[in-house]
C-alpha cells in the first residue's frame, strides 16, 4: 500500500512541513475498507500510515513532476492536518503520470483533485517511472553578491525559477548554516563534482568586489580565476549579467571582461542560461 496526496498549491512540496485540509484526508477516492481503517487517524492508524511510501503529487494542469518519499509525522489539528515528511531523491515526471492511472486504481478525473488516499498499489511497480532527481537533473552553484538588496531579490527570483525547471541549486542562504567557516563552504562548492556548473551573477557591486579583492565575492571570485585562468574554452563557469551599467554596458569584473555573458536583462536571457546549464550538465568532461 501507499500513500498518495495530490495538491493544486503550486511549489507545494517545497518544504515540510505542510499542512492539508481535513476534509480531503483519506475521505474520497479511497476504498471503504482503508477509509474505515485509517481514516479516524487513531495512534495505531497514523503508525501504520507512516510505513506506507508517498507519492507527492499535483493536480495535472500544474504540470510539475511527482515526487517519493514518506510522510514521517502526522498532527490532526481542528481544521488541517500536520504532515512531516522527507523526500528520496526519485521523482516521476509529469509526461509519465498518466500511465500510473491503472496501476494506482484512480478514477478518471483523480489528477484533478486535491485530496489524500491511500491506494491498494506496490511501490514496486512504480520504479520503472522513476527518474532519479541526482542523476538526470544539472546542480549549479550560485556565486554572487548581496548587495544592493535589489540583487538579493532578483538573484532569489533567478533561483527560484531555476529551481522550477528542475536545476538544484547551491547557494549560502540557503546551504551556509550557522557556525559554518564561509570561505572552506565555497572552495568546497566550487570542487564538488556533483555541481555541473557555477552560475557568476554579475551586478556593480559584485564586479567592483571582485576587482579589488574585498569581502566574500573578492574571495569567491580569486578561487574562480584560478580554476579558469589557463582554460579559454571552458564553460563550466557561466557569468550572467542582472542588470546594465548607466553606459549600458554589462557590469562585468575585470577578469570576466573577455567571457561571453548571458544578459539576464535580455528577452531570452534565461532561456539561454537554462540551455547552457543542461549543456554543460550533458558531459563528463567537467573542468
Amino acid at each position: 500500500m501507499l500513500n498518495l496526496i495530490i495538491t493544486s498549491q503550486e511549489d507545494f512540496w517545497k518544504k515540510s512541513p505542510v499542512f492539508f485540509q481535513k476534509d480531503r484526508s483519506l475521505t474520497e477516492y479511497i476504498l471503504p475498507e482503508f477509509k474505515e481503517r485509517y481514516g479516524d487517524f487513531s495512534s495505531i492508524s497514523i503508525q501504520d500510515i507512516v510505513n506506507f511510501p508517498c507519492v507527492f503529487a499535483y493536480e495535472k494542469p500544474l504540470k510539475q513532476d511527482a515526487l517519493i518519499g514518506r510522510i514521517t509525522n502526522i498532527q490532526v489539528q481542528q481544521t488541517n492536518i500536520r504532515l512531516d515528511y522527507s523526500l528520496t531523491e526519485e521523482r516521476i515526471c509529469y509526461d509519465d503520470l498518466s500511465q500510473l492511472t491503472n496501476l494506482l486504481d484512480m478514477g478518471t478525473w483523480e489528477w484533478n483533485r486535491t485530496h489524500w488516499t491511500i491506494k491498494k498499489a506496490n511501490l514496486e511497480d512504480l520504479k520503472p517511472y522513476f527518474s532519479s532527481k541526482k542523476k538526470n537533473n544539472p546542480t549549479v552553484f550560485i556565486s554572487y553578491s548581496w548587495n544592493p538588496p535589489e540583487n538579493q531579490k532578483n538573484v532569489f527570483s533567478l533561483i527560484e525559477k531555476l529551481e522550477k525547471d528542475s536545476i538544484h541549486v547551491i547557494y549560502d542562504k540557503k546551504d551556509l548554516h550557522p557556525g559554518q567557516d564561509m570561505n572552506y563552504f565555497m572552495e568546497q562548492a566550487l570542487s564538488l563534482r556533483e555541481v555541473d556548473a557555477v552560475i557568476i551573477v554579475c551586478n556593480s557591486d559584485y564586479a567592483q568586489k571582485a576587482n579589488s579583492r574585498s569581502g566574500g565575492v573578492g574571495y569567491e571570485s580569486g578561487l574562480i580565476l584560478n580554476q579558469i585562468r589557463n582554460e579559454p574554452l571552458q564553460d563550466r563557469y557561466i557569468p550572467v549579467a542582472s542588470e546594465r551599467t548607466d553606459k549600458g554596458e554589462l557590469p562585468l569584473p575585470d577578469f570576466l571582461k573577455s567571457r561571453n555573458c548571458i544578459d539576464l536583462t535580455a528577452e531570452n536571457g534565461y532561456d539561454c542560461l537554462k540551455k547552457a546549464i543542461y549543456d554543460v550538465a550533458g558531459r563528463d568532461d567537467k573542468l
